[in-house]
């Protein structure tokens, strides 16, 4: 049987040469080069890194945990944590109050070949109760353990949608941050404003589910194919978000609307 070629569209030394970069630039990040993702012709490496601002141990560290590039073909999600570690040292001091895990690309290969899939075929994001998952799901595991996070961040993207939307988890009691980030975000780029996003109801943009939700809970309970977003809710993450840019825009647009959200979400938390 022939076999089907996947042509590379994007180099994944982009990640590693931001990564070694940031390295160099900032002093309190640590980049730990964790198992090997396998693919031919040559396994890819894969960056955990984790950066704690000057003001982490006054008051208490609030961890947050940023991750991007899990389906390969929604490149953005990488270039807002590559832009992310970029603007760091000229970011406001807000943000050096907080401890960052941050995982640049999951997907090492998709990102290269614009594949949702890895090299083996696999959508990541399904594989997150899998007993025996694939190397990149367990480095993910590795890297955030259990740990419950106060924010855990996710950037994705949709090639169907006209315009933003977002997807919030949050535990009992907690209040949903997600249409203040919206209105953010749309004060400058299109926002989705159907009825309904990918079969789930939506009001202007924003699918918000918590764990008071029977209907929620049931599906945590029975579905096997958990995406990375449950495995966080998990864990006991307070607040959960799921970022979702438009690929008619540009890379630069698409990076800025997920740090747009991620700043509102990060000033939220403070407040709180």
């Amino acid at each position: 049987m022939k076999r089907t070629v996947v042509k590379k569209i994007r180099d994944y030394r982009e990640v590693v040469q931001a990564v070694d970069r940031a390295a160099r630039e900032i002093p309190s990040l640590r980049a730990v080069e964790m198992g090997a993702v396998p693919a031919a012709p040559k396994p890819y490496p894969f960056y955990h890194l984790t950066l704690k601002g000057a003001k982490t141990g006054n008051p208490k560290p609030r961890p947050v945990y940023i991750g991007g590039g899990i389906h390969g073909d929604e490149p953005g999600g990488v270039w807002a944590v590559l832009e992310f570690l970029k603007r760091y040292p000229a970011l406001p001091d807000l943000y050096q109050r907080f401890e960052f895990t941050i995982l640049p690309c999951t997907n090492p290969f998709g990102y290269e070949h614009n594949t949702r899939a890895n090299a083996a075929g696999i959508d990541l994001n399904r594989q997150f109760k899998h007993p025996s998952p694939p190397t990149e799901v367990q480095n993910v595991k590795q890297a955030v353990g259990d740990r419950p996070f106060l924010l855990a961040m996710e950037f994705h993207e949709d090639v169907d949608t006209p315009g933003f939307y977002l997807y919030e988890l949050t535990r009992d009691g907690e209040p949903s941050w997600g249409r203040e980030m919206i209105a953010r975000i749309g004060a400058k780029y299109p926002i989705n404003r159907n009825e309904e996003i990918e079969g789930m109801p939506a009001v202007e943009g924003l699918i918000h589910r918590e764990s008071a939700d029977d209907d929620f809970r049931n599906m945590i309970e029975q579905r096997p194919d958990w995406p990375q977003a449950f495995y966080h809710y998990a864990n006991g993450s307070r607040h959960g978000f799921t970022t979702e840019t438009p690929v008619h825009l540009t890379r630069e647009e698409r990076a800025e609307i997920h740090l747009t959200a991620l700043d509102a979400a990060l000033r939220k938390l403070w407040e709180s």
